[in-house]
């Protein structure tokens, strides 16, 4: 029985031990720590501050002092929107110093863990605070004063991304920071390999600023295939295909567009443009024919017009080129293709009118 009285007793001082203090301070800041605390929960701030520098003096990763701090700086950023980039960032680094004192104890007893929580969402917070002041110096044309943030923020918190692409939108609009632009965009890459929205960025890069549509065209297959039926990605694959004469590729990728928007008048006149490189005049007159009917404009009659003179089908021509006068009256070429369709017609009274109405204009 002895010999289990000394057991309990030892796990009693166990206990109690453990129940102590975590972080060992010296007298003084041991004072200033209650101290402190009196006057936080008074909201007699400025003295509550002095002694929470007092005990982070003596203990630099003291937990509850950094956390309150932490806090203190968070409220007068509220307060002092002049100040409030300043004291945003120091809140942020008390809270990330706290929450790493926190985490470094053993065990992490359920206060620990709702204090942890609520340090991080303030922390969360206080980053987000910094991103927006950035946001409003871009907006306000303040670009130098947007980047310094954007590159802090960076190194608040590396595992984020936004800060990354605001800086790709600011170099990207900047001609002279071209180089930069593409590090930055290549850095959100890294980070996001297989990002739709990083994928797309990269094609429209390469295929905007470089004019490399191969590098273009590899970057807009891969986000096709995370949205195989996005229609603006197919229409730019068809788009850097035809650029690299992969004309019936291009064509069956802006098919694919049609199979998805039949009506979809830049994949009609693109594949109706692609039908033609590849010298097939009846599938480009079909794409012509559906423009036509969805849109009958000067530019539609014109193309079909032509069209159909360079394949020998001059009664057909004739009724577009016709329809095409009466929509611009003053234009020659309209006159001029009725003409040669009337003489290859063999149609002289059609011919006579029309070589009257061209002697007038």
């Amino acid at each position: 029985m002895r010999n289990l009285s000394i057991v309990v007793l030892a796990f009693v001082l166990l206990i109690t031990a453990c129940a102590g203090p975590r972080q060992k301070l010296t007298p003084k800041a041991n004072v200033a720590l209650r101290t402190a605390n009196m006057y936080y929960n008074q909201k007699i701030i400025e003295d509550a501050e002095k002694n929470y520098m007092i005990v982070l003096e003596d203990r630099p990763d003291h937990a509850e002092a950094l956390s309150r701090m932490g806090r203190i700086c968070y409220a007068r950023a509220e307060q002092l929107p002049g100040l409030a980039l300043e004291n945003y960032t120091q809140s942020f680094d008390y809270v990330s110093r706290s929450i790493e004192s926190f985490n470094s104890f053993d065990p992490i007893t359920e206060a620990d863990r709702r204090e942890i929580k609520e340090l991080t969402d303030l922390r969360t917070s206080a980053w987000t605070r910094i991103f927006q002041i950035a946001e409003k110096e871009r907006v306000d044309g303040n670009t130098k004063e947007a980047v310094s943030i954007y590159q802090q923020l960076i190194e608040m918190d590396s595992e984020r991304d936004e800060p990354l692409r605001m800086l790709y939108e600011v170099y990207r609009e900047d001609a002279s920071k071209t180089e930069l632009a593409e590090q930055t965009l290549m850095q959100i890459y890294e980070r996001n390999p297989e990002d739709i929205d990083v994928l797309k960025n990269l094609g429209a890069y390469f295929y905007n600023e470089k004019e490399d549509f191969s590098q273009a065209l590899e970057y807009y297959e891969r986000a096709k295939e995370k949205d195989p039926t996005d229609v603006n990605t197919l229409h730019l694959i068809g788009v850097c295909q035809y650029k690299l004469e992969m004309y019936e590729e291009a064509l069956a990728s802006w098919q694919r567009v049609l199979s998805i928007e039949p009506q979809n008048t830049d994949a009609l006149y693109d594949a109706k443009s692609a039908a033609q490189k590849l010298s097939n005049n009846e599938l480009a007159l079909e794409y012509m024919k559906k423009l036509l009917a969805l849109h009958e404009g000067e530019e539609e009659l014109r193309e079909i017009t032509f069209l159909l003179a360079e394949m020998n089908r001059p009664e057909e021509m004739i009724t577009m080129a016709e329809k095409w006068y009466e929509l611009d009256p003053t234009c020659k070429d309209a006159v001029l293709m009725i003409i040669n369709g009337a003489k290859a017609t063999k149609n002289k009274t059609l011919e006579t009118k029309y070589s009257n109405i061209y002697k007038d204009m």
